[in-house]
């Protein structure tokens, strides 16, 4: 009977490695990598799932460690199964005394079947030291190593190393969000720790009041501003020599007033007001505020104290710190996928080859194969997309003729303009200075933007490309919005507007995510790989649309000097 249960394990061990199995396995990881939890607790779900896989065949027993780069050491990070012994062992070991090491070093999967080099010599307290470490690796940079221990029966394949190499992949981008959900808690700590800070301000005297670098305003119960400082006015009324005597209302409406004065005693500190003004010469401000009651000598409350900062550009930095971040998770995934999904796709297109040459005198098999390579090669079209998104060729940036690369893009949509009635607009000054960029990319762009303008416009419609050199004060008003920017340098800001059928807010917002798309056809990666090429290109992007008026692309592009 014993022998009947090893024999019936050995067939698993050499039949458990089918693609479906290795996608749905894949898969599973994947989504528990998105789920909600802390890293650690993450780290475990993954580890727990492997292990109960049992045509895998794994001892339940594994870990996950990261580089520490500057100590060249490997720090646990999550584990199952591990004795005391081992954890304190492990916890913090340098390269070269474990196998875990000599996977990172060498960036590549390694099985043992031996003990590590920091146990040689000592007493084998545990007797079976058959596992594999596997190299997490970013941008060719170990970033950490999985281990995972197997039982005796199970068997080398080339299915497990592949299977190692994706969940290695789906790791290496949870640590590298670990490590920007690091970044973003130390920003917000700080931001929560300068809001504590002006709310424990709450006498002023007028000295103190004029040399606060934000904004400070008193009012009376009936939002009337009895003191205010120079920022205060600069923030709610550039023009005006004081603010001192009018009322809340007068600058930013009743319905701003209303917030402004309301005092929260719920209020935690971690919970931030924000606010959003609109300024006389049509700029958008978003404030971030606290309130606290002014109360006289008996305690009674006879106003409000109320200081306020300009987060404009700061606020945009997180929108655009958030956008970057799901982009590159999304990238990696799809780029997970798309490989994975390519090999069966070329065996499948060889298999039909071979179909359709035997299939010469029977016309049904004949159509049959012919149907099945087109559809390989549709794929195949469709991963070559998610390939251009996912890892960009790096560009190769140098001086360019915007002039020239509108030239060399114009005829390729020349007859899909005449078809549709459709005319293009330029006005490109000559004495416009050349843009630092890759020109081959940034054809891709234009024919990328001149493709969604004439789908968006159909019929009858026109497409107006304008292009200025700005710097100095001007790109320090957009700076605001696009916190990209370098003040230092000077760029060619681009307008590539449509008078098409437009987009409502909720879906302009979400026009460079992947594979959002309101066609009825195409993949929803065009928008991306502007974005994303754009970004390659030390460039920025951004739109603005109307429901039924079109939309207009912002590009600043890096002139050369």
């Amino acid at each position: 009977m014993e022998q009947g249960n090893q024999h019936t394990q050995q067939i698993i061990s050499t039949e458990y490695f089918r693609d479906n199995q290795i996608q749905q396995i894949i898969n599973d990881i994947l989504r528990i990598s998105l789920e909600p939890y802390l890293f650690k607790e993450l780290l475990e779900r993954i580890l727990r799932y492997l292990i109960s896989r049992e045509q895998l065949q794994l001892a339940p027993k594994a870990g996950v460690f990261v580089v520490e780069p500057e100590e060249k050491t490997l720090s646990l990070q999550a584990h199952i199964g591990f004795a005391d012994k081992q954890i304190a062992r492990c916890n913090s070991v340098k390269f070269g005394l474990c196998h875990c090491g000599q996977a990172a070093s060498e960036s590549d999967i390694l099985f043992f079947k031996d003990q590590p080099p920091l146990l040689k010599g000592q007493p084998k307290s545990f007797p079976r030291y058959r596992h594999y470490s596997v190299p997490i690796v970013r941008d060719n940079q170990p970033i950490g190593v999985l281990v995972l221990y197997v039982k005796e029966l199970h068997q080398l394949s080339v299915g497990m190393e592949q299977l190692l190499e994706s969940v290695s992949n789906i790791l290496a981008t949870v640590i590298e969000n670990q490590k920007m959900d690091q970044q973003m808690v130390e920003l917000v700590n700080d931001l929560r720790i300068s809001i504590i800070s002006l709310q424990e301000e709450k006498l002023f005297s007028e000295s103190v009041i004029q040399s606060l670098d934000h904004g400070l305003i008193v009012t009376d119960l009936a939002g009337n501003i009895l003191k205010s400082n120079t920022v205060a006015r600069q923030i709610l009324q550039p023009m005006a020599k004081s603010i001192e005597g009018k009322s809340l209302k007068s600058l930013v409406g009743p319905n701003h007033t209303a917030r402004l004065t309301r005092i929260d005693t719920t209020q935690t500190d971690s919970k931030e007001n924000l606010l959003n003004l609109q300024a006389l010469n049509g700029d958008e401000k978003i404030i971030s505020y606290t309130t606290a009651p002014r109360k006289d000598a008996r305690g009674n409350q006879v106003g409000m104290v109320i200081s306020f900062t300009d987060v404009t550009e700061l606020s945009y930095v997180r929108r655009e710190m958030e956008k970057m971040n799901r982009l590159s998770t999304v990238a990696e995934i799809a780029s997970a996928v798309a490989h994975e999904v390519r090999n069966p796709l070329a065996g499948i297109k060889i298999m039909a080859q071979s179909i359709e040459e035997d299939a010469a005198d029977n016309e049904q098999h004949l159509e049959c194969s012919q149907r099945i390579i087109r559809q390989v090669d549709r794929l195949n079209e469709l991963l070559t997309e998610f390939f251009s998104y996912a890892r960009p060729v790096e560009p190769n940036k140098r001086p360019t003729s915007l002039s020239g690369i509108l030239a060399e893009t114009k005829p390729l949509i020349h007859n899909r303009l005449l078809k549709n009635s459709i005319e293009l607009v330029e006005n490109v000054p000559e004495e416009l200075p050349m843009i630092l960029a890759d020109p081959n990319q940034m054809q891709q762009v234009f024919l990328n933007l001149m493709l969604n303008s004439i789908d968006a416009i159909r019929q009858n419609g026109a497409i107006t490309i304008k292009a200025c050199l700005v710097s100095g004060k001007t790109l320090s008003h957009y700076k605001k919005k696009f916190p990209g920017l370098l003040t230092s340098s000077r760029y060619v800001l681009i307008n590539f507007s449509d008078n098409g059928k437009g987009m409502p807010a909720e879906i302009a917002d979400k026009a460079f995510e992947p594979f959002f798309t309101t066609k009825s056809t195409g993949t929803g990666l065009g928008l991306s790989i502007v974005y994303r090429t754009l970004r390659e290109n030390d460039a920025v992007v951004t739109l603005e649309s109307e429901q039924g008026k079109g939309t207009t692309f912002y590009m600043f592009i890096r002139a050369v000097r």
